[in-house]
């Protein structure tokens, strides 16, 4: 009878050795941020934005990329049926550069990464990737990162442009900034070595990871539009070179 039990185990090890090695899009990476259910619940949402928003002249697929050998999944957005093919390329590329940085290479591994729009119009969709991850040498990593698109002309915002290139209105925004983070418990104010944004609402988030060693969640920091309006620039519609 023994002798049964282990050739019975053997079989049941081979087997799963070999359906652990597939490559189908069915089955999942081991992700403990994102269940079936909740990736689920995320298709039915971005299935009723898009019922809403069709005047807006577009709408939201949500893809997804897995690495088995990484241990890798990653939800990214793109956008169909916008009316110039070129211009909805371009966009798709900045929407798919979160799978270039941390879905590519040998650097990241157990890279956990999904999405959320935060504000989505005709003139400006802005989506923040969260997630989670570990680099080479087996650290564990916090992932932010941000994308947000002028929909008529496929130009990226970032907080180097975002911003007046001007000494003031640095000086001013910077000087707002502060002052909040500071209100957030912050003992010197903002201290990163890069700042990015996102759209929310009639809001602006900032947001950055602080430069001391030991910090491992982002500091995310909210004003209202309205307070910035003079410091900000609003020309983002020239189109690109095709």
């Amino acid at each position: 009878m023994k002798p049964r039990i282990v050739l019975f185990a053997t079989i049941l090890v081979i087997v799963s050795m070999f359906t652990g090695c597939g490559t189908t899009s069915n089955q999942g990476v081991n992700n403990p941020i994102i269940s079936e259910s909740q990736a689920q619940e995320k298709e039915k949402s971005i299935s009723k934005d898009n019922n809403d928003n069709k005047e807006m002249g577009y709408e939201i697929i949500r893809k997804v990329s897995e690495m088995r050998d990484s241990n890798t999944k990653i939800f990214y957005p793109q956008i169909s049926g916008y009316k110039g093919q070129l211009l909805m390329d371009y966009m798709n590329q900045s929407l798919k550069k979160i799978v270039d940085i941390y879905g590519k290479g040998e650097m990241y591994q157990n890279i956990s990464i999904d999405y959320k729009i935060t504000k989505m119009d005709k003139d400006i969709i802005s989506v923040l990737f969260k997630g989670t991850g570990r680099i080479s040498n087996g650290r564990e990593i916090n992932i932010q990162q941000s994308v947000n698109l002028n929909v008529k002309s496929s130009n990226e915002i970032v907080f180097k442009n975002f911003v007046k290139d001007d000494p003031t209105s640095v000086e001013k925004v910077m000087t707002l900034l502060n002052q909040k983070a500071k209100a957030m418990g912050s003992k010197y104010g903002v201290e990163a070595e890069g700042i990015r944004i996102f759209f929310e609402g009639e809001n602006i988030v900032f947001y950055y990871m602080p430069a001391d060693d030991s910090a491992k969640s982002f500091v995310e920091i909210s004003v209202p539009l309205k307070e910035l309006e003079s410091f900000l620039n609003h020309d983002f519609e020239k189109k690109p070179a095709s």
